[in-house]
């Protein structure tokens, strides 16, 4: 057996594996002098050619469809006989065994074939030559009305449908006429309702990729993106109250309440007590300032700092209970409406 020292493939001849390494080394050697197309092998110009010449000579003796191929006729048989071999993994079935070994690629992740410039790989070479064209610009397919060029031949086909209006894609509900499958299948979704493009921030659904793209791309979607992408937890957020003339800014955070979890407040009650106769209010100026903070804060404000820095890094000392707390906060709220000067107790 003859070897492919690149792939490993086996051939029976000498030939077969020199044409094979073609497939590796990009050598076309044989050229129409039509339209300098190259290929690999004599056979694929010859069959070429009668692109050119719109040569059919082999006919299906069924329909009498005519072919410029005897493998295209082999293939189309298939249609009236319903023999097409199917994959052993999917059970997809093709009407040609070429395709289902490319098929079969796609279970295995087999992509032999990378462009030299970007190096995308491919599972056929033909991907890989119409992929090269994006690198050269080359789009050898013209059109015979509008002399518009295309890169790939299929392009064309569906390009040469506006010339000639022919719509071969028909709706089996309505009725309704297509000049392209992905035509028809967008329009089939009218009647099955199916919207399977989905906005991933809001959960909307539409029924062509188009139309999600508009969407993502409205000032609606873009505003609510921003507010989420901005958004902190209230856990978390900060605000701050001036105080008048000295101008003192004191962060509130946005916590549960003290009577919700009596075991998380860092003080002792004693301490408390000590510190607040201690402070007191001095002056009318400063019970002024207090008015515009919460009784919870007031109480936080009125320990020292290295009071509370002590309580917060021994846990375990503090033994409160929620009452006394309560307490102090209600003998604020009682300043705040009017008693004041009043030390206190």
């Amino acid at each position: 057996m003859n070897k492919c020292h690149i792939c490993f493939k086996e051939f029976f001849t000498k030939d077969r594996l020199k044409v094979h390494t073609r497939i590796h080394t990009g050598v076309k050697p044989f050229k129409c002098d039509l339209c300098e197309k190259a290929f690999r092998t004599k056979a694929e110009l010859t069959v070429h050619k009668r692109i050119h010449t719109r040569e059919k000579p082999f006919k299906c003796d069924t329909c009498r469809k005519a072919f410029s191929q005897q493998s295209a006729l082999n293939l189309h048989k298939r249609i009236h006989t319903g023999d097409k071999p199917s994959c052993d993994i999917c059970k997809k079935a093709f009407s040609q065994q070429s395709a289902l070994t490319l098929h079969k690629k796609i279970h295995t992740g087999e992509k032999p074939y990378s462009c030299a410039i970007c190096e995308k790989t491919f599972t056929r070479q033909s991907q890989l030559t119409v992929h090269k064209r994006i690198h050269t610009g080359e789009k050898p397919y013209s059109c015979d009305t509008c002399e518009k060029t295309f890169s790939k031949q299929s392009h064309l086909t569906v390009h040469k449908r506006i010339h000639t209006g022919e719509k071969p894609y028909s709706c089996d509900t309505c009725e309704k006429t297509f000049s392209t499958q992905s035509h028809l299948t967008d329009h089939k979704r009218i009647h099955t309702g199916e919207k399977p493009y989905s906005c991933e921030l809001c959960q909307k659904s539409y029924k062509l990729s188009s139309d999600l793209s508009r969407h993502n791309k409205s000032a609606g979607h873009l505003k609510k993106l921003g507010s989420t992408q901005n958004t902190v937890p209230a856990s978390a957020s900060t605000s701050f109250v001036d105080c008048g003339e000295a101008n003192i800014k004191l962060e509130i955070k946005e916590e549960e309440t003290l009577d919700d979890d009596p075991l998380s407040i860092n003080m002792e009650a004693e301490n408390v007590n000590e510190t607040i106769k201690q402070e007191g209010i001095q002056d009318k100026d400063s019970l002024s300032c207090e008015q515009n903070l919460h009784p919870e804060q007031k109480l936080s404000n009125k320990i020292k700092p290295e009071k509370k820095e002590t309580l917060d890094n021994n846990p375990l000392s503090i033994k409160i209970e929620a009452e006394s707390v309560e307490v102090i906060i209600k003998e604020e709220i009682k300043n705040e409406e009017g008693i004041e000067g009043k030390e206190f107790v």
